[in-house]
């Protein structure tokens, strides 16, 4: 048995120091070959590897046997922006690989050949899609700034389709190919025959599509060697969190040799290959960055036993240190991490920026290494915060688990389409198990009144100067000083333009025979009007006749403008179930069973009624019955209308408790977890495609610009209580919709909340209670004041500002808070648009998690 390894803080005497790592056990050998790592015995090698997973290098497939590589500096050990063909193929029972670097010898292969020998079983299966083209593709395609891009393409020479004569050609501007040519190979742009078969490939491109490139960049999959759960920043934790270990002060000098201990473990397999004490150990060194400068130390390494494991080691987790251990040669202080989280949570902070700063302080303090590239570090955080415990922060500790008023908002915080993949899953996905409404349908005439050419003349009638006797006669006698006046100007001066001035005075006659005009057609439609309304309720028709009727005009009257709000909701063109939701009509029945003052202030959840009802109680100490009449009338619409959308299936199923999606993978990652599946509804013809982007709904005059910019995806939808705590998102493929809301309330909500606000509140709510109205009876859905400027032909009931006119308590919600939260992510907006999915998904959660940590402490704050 071997001795005991020397804790953290022991020194290891008896072991060399060195680049070169030596057995600490002479007596136990490596039991093969591969026991000891080949990018041991060449340097540059192991960072040749790192370079492709960390992006910084390229490795494109662009045939069955073809490759294009970055060229490699194997002395600064980083990759160049120059490209070199590679191609393999199998000689008898000999595997040949050529590469076009000046690394590549006959007697010995390059970096390129290496890998490809290493890792082309794993990675470059053979796709009959990657055919080797004779012609030049797209292999490689960057954007430079909006609509600038950079493209690569590998092209063959006229005489020869052989390794030798193909040449990489580079394009960087827009789709037109305006842009600037250059080929690696002929200086001169019109005369080389490699760029204008490039030229003649991107005309042959369709414009109005997405160009997508034809190679397929690989990379390794690695994982970090650190895996224990990392606590949050301090400055972001909370009295909740978990302590999971002992917080280490920030690290201000080189820490000592880190050792190994029983939570060492490998990143190549799942589960972890774990320190083994009987097994050598080997001292190698590594690099640990801090927040100011670079170390050089000694770390204890154990070869992994895994057999396929390349390259690799057991090492140390390092948390409990405040250091991350990323491949144990690369290791990263927690400070130094956390510190760009402070930074692009606070403002707009791109890695690369970060990274030059970063660059900057190190050479301020005068530290012999130099910051790691943009990319290193971008792969380096990512893997980090993927450790870093965030949980616990999508839920307001005021509002509880389930707030009952949400605010829900779309944000244009998207990435490119072609990162899109297939495991992407919003609440609006349709899954097979997911129940089929088949007796869902539309049903008609759910507004108030249900004659249209009624409601028309009612809102002909009251809207406008109102309509008096006086106002009648001044209009048809049709004085007009200003024309006179005019006139007098030409007399006097005929120098004038008289061209002008016949104008203005025949304009002017226009507006006034219109202006007589319309108030004669509002004179006229009272009477049809009237008789409309005695029809469907003789006490309506007496209340309207007393404040707009004829009567009322010849006596010059001017009715109060609660009875003006109180008709325009009357004849809204919208469902009465948006002025009256189940517990509306709850407290409307029990007000005109007892028509008293208590029962009549509880009516605040139908703001003109309530209105109305505190006007008249003004006047007298009871209330007139033709109100309390045409309150019952309302009652008894409302209550038919319900009837017959609830008369349908309740509220689907509870899923059983199982295994819920990733949200890595699936985009959608919510405080609640999925408890149903979205119902399917075939009967409805605009369920799902019909309902994203562009004009959404026809009787809403608020038009939406194209949420997201060309080529990327629709940005994410998320809802927040009104303390500007964010309690989820999911990611939109293609484009905004009523869809994302109602699913994402059907699928994780057990109990929908009492307010929906949202600005597109005046069709969400027909669209949720057409689809599950069993579900969403008790749910206000409200416009919140920021966007209800714009919502001219919606009632007041569809206002939040009108609700709290009338219930003071509404004034504590923050109906902003979703334009609060599209404001601060902003901040990412322009980083998430060159991100993958996985990391945009990711980025995008740390982020609303350490917004939600900082609004949490600040409710904590006495």
């Amino acid at each position: 048995m071997q001795e005991q390894i020397p804790s953290w803080d022991s020194a290891g005497a008896d072991l060399d120091l060195g680049s070169e790592p030596t057995w600490s056990s002479p007596e136990r050998p490596p039991q093969s070959s591969e026991t000891v790592p080949q990018d041991l015995h060449e340097p540059g090698y192991s960072e040749f590897c790192e370079s492709i997973q960390e992006e910084g290098g390229a490795f494109y497939q662009i045939g069955g046997d073809l490759f294009v590589v970055n060229g490699w500096d194997p002395q600064k050990k980083i990759s160049k922006s120059s490209w070199h063909h590679l191609q393999r193929t199998t000689i008898g029972d000999s595997l040949v690989t050529v590469c076009q670097c000046p690394l590549s010898r006959p007697d010995g292969a390059c970096v390129h050949q290496q890998f490809l020998t290493d890792y082309g079983e794993e990675l470059f299966l053979f796709d009959a899609a990657f055919t080797n083209e004779t012609e030049a593709v797209l292999f490689s395609q960057q954007e430079l700034q909006e609509d600038i891009y950079l493209n690569h393409f590998p092209s063959t020479s006229p005489n020869s389709r052989s390794l030798g004569g193909r040449v990489i050609v580079e394009y960087s501007g827009d789709d037109t190919g305006s842009g600037r040519w250059v080929c690696a190979k002929d200086s001169g742009t019109h005369s080389c025959s490699h760029i204008n078969k490039c030229q003649d490939l991107l005309q042959r491109l369709d414009p109005n599509q997405e160009i997508v490139p034809r190679g397929r960049r690989v990379a390794l999959e690695r994982g970090a060697v650190s895996y224990l759960p990392i606590s949050p920043p301090l400055w972001a934790s909370l009295e909740s969190d978990p302590q999971l270990y002992e917080r280490s002060p920030a690290l201000e000098a080189a820490p000592e040799p880190l050792w190994l201990t029983e939570t060492s473990s490998c990143c190549c397999s799942d589960p972890r290959r774990l320190f083994d004490m009987s097994c050598p150990i080997v001292r190698m060194q590594c690099t640990v960055y801090g927040l100011h400068r670079a170390w050089e130390t000694t770390i204890k390494l154990q070869a992994c036993s895994n057999s396929s494991c390349r390259h690799r080691f057991i090492g140390p987790d390092g948390r409990e240190h405040g250091i991350f251990n990323y491949n144990n040669r690369r290791l990263f202080s927690h400070d130094l991490l956390d510190e760009y989280t402070s930074a692009y949570t606070s403002s707009e902070t791109p890695f690369s920026a970060w990274v030059s700063v970063v660059s900057r302080r190190y050479k301020v303090h005068s530290g012999p290494l130099s910051f790691v590239t943009a990319e290193a570090f971008q792969d380096v955080w990512f893997a980090y915060v993927k450790l870093q415990y965030l949980d616990g922060s999508m839920m307001c500790p005021r509002c509880g688990p389930s707030p009952e008023n949400t605010i829900w908002d779309g944000v244009t915080l998207a990435f490119n389409r072609k990162h899109l993949l297939p495991t992407l899953e919003p609440p609006t996905t349709m899954q097979p198990e997911s129940v089929e409404r088949t007796t869902t349908r539309y049903i008609s005439n759910q507004q108030l009144l249900v004659d249209r050419k009624i409601r028309r003349l009612v809102r002909r009638v009251i809207t406008g100067t109102p309509l008096t006797m006086e106002a009648l006669k001044r209009g048809i006698r049709g004085v007009q000083p200003e024309a006179d006046d005019e006139g007098e100007d030409e007399d006097e001066d005929e120098d004038e333009d008289d061209e002008h001035t016949e104008g203005t005075g025949s304009r002017a006659e226009r507006v006034a025979a219109r202006a007589r005009a319309e108030m004669l057609e509002r004179l006229n439609a009272i009477p049809v009007a009237l008789e409309g309304l005695n029809q469907v309720c003789l006490s309506l028709g007496r209340l309207f006749d007393t404040n707009f009727g004829e009567g009322a005009v010849a006596l010059n009257k001017i009715a109060p403008d609660v009875y003006r709000r109180f008709f325009i909701q009357i004849s809204a063109e919208e469902s009465v179930i948006q002025m009256t939701t189940k517990p509306a009509q709850d407290a409307l029945e029990a007000f005109v069973t007892a028509p008293t003052a208590r029962n009549a202030s509880m009516l605040v959840e139908i703001p003109a009624v309530h209105e109305l009802l505190s006007y008249e109680k003004g006047l007298g100490n009871a209330f007139p019955d033709i109100t309390v009449d045409v309150c019952r009338w309302i009652l008894n619409r409302g209550r038919a209308v319900l009837n017959s959308l609830i008369k349908g299936p309740q509220p689907p199923e509870l899923l059983d408790s199982g295994v819920q999606k990733p949200w890595e993978q699936t985009g959608c990652c919510y405080g609640l977890a999925k408890i149903r599946e979205r119902p399917q509804y075939p009967k409805l013809k605009h369920n799902v495609s019909n309902d994203v982007g562009g004009k959404r709904g026809a009787k809403c005059s608020k038009f939406y610009s194209q949420y997201g910019e060309r080529h990327l995806t629709g940005g994410i939808m998320c809802v927040w209580c009104t303390h500007s705590i964010c309690y989820g998102f999911h990611c939109i493929p293609k484009g905004e919709g009523r869809n994302d809301v109602f699913s994402a309330l059907i699928t994780r909500w057990e109990k929908a909340p009492k307010r929906v606000i949202y600005d597109f509140a005046c069709a969400l709510g027909p669209y949720c209670m057409t689809r599950e109205p069993a579900f969403f009876c008790n749910t206000q859905f409200l416009i919140d004041d920021f966007h209800s400027v714009g919502h001219t032909k919606c009632s007041p009931a569809a206002f939040l500002k009108s609700h709290c006119n009338v219930d003071p308590r509404l004034a504590y919600i923050n109906s902003s808070a979703g334009e609060c939260g599209n404001s601060g992510l902003g901040r990412i907006r322009k980083s998430v648009s060159y991100m993958s999915q996985a990391r945009a998904i990711l980025y995008s959660r740390v982020f609303l998690c350490i917004w939600n940590r900082q609004r949490i402490q600040a409710l904590h704050k006495p």
